[in-house]
């Protein structure tokens, strides 16, 4: 999938439910959420007779609990039909074309670059305090 029909799926999303909340998203999208404790996993995605759920991992915390809900709403929205490789501290940071489309989506679906531009300089905008702002890792920057 290339990035460009990437950013128009995310423009959709926002659009069409007025939210950047992947969490909210998925209740929308009629994609399940289910917290539970997956030891070192932060979570996956998958899909068993057309029903799309999301596995977040009970013992992360808000920020990470987000971060991850966005990844693996990265793979409901973009490979509905792929059960996809957990996500882990590891996995997270992997080269695999999913993986990185997922980290994409993820990434422009929280960062309001528009609203960040407004409340800060553009001269002073840096994209780690993007990050930051957004509470994102700092490995997510290839992705803004």
């Amino acid at each position: 999938m290339e990035l460009p029909i990437v950013d128009e799926k995310i423009h959709e999303l926002i659009s069409n439910y007025e939210t950047r909340d992947p969490i909210q998203l998925a209740k929308l999208l009629n994609v399940f959420i289910i917290e539970e404790d997956l030891g070192e996993i932060y979570g996956y995605y998958n899909r068993v007779n057309r029903i799309k759920m999301i596995h977040i991992n009970s013992r992360l915390d808000d920020l990470n609990k987000r971060t991850t809900a966005a990844h693996e709403l990265g793979h409901a929205v973009l490979h509905p039909s792929e059960n996809t490789p957990m996500l882990s501290k590891t996995t997270i940071v992997s080269e695999l074309k999913i993986e990185k489309e997922a980290n994409y989506f993820a990434t422009n679906l929280i960062v309001d670059k528009e609203k960040y531009f407004e409340e800060y300089n553009y001269e002073n905008v840096c994209t780690y305090g993007m990050l930051n702002h957004y509470g994102l890792p700092e490995h997510f920057a290839r992705y803004i």
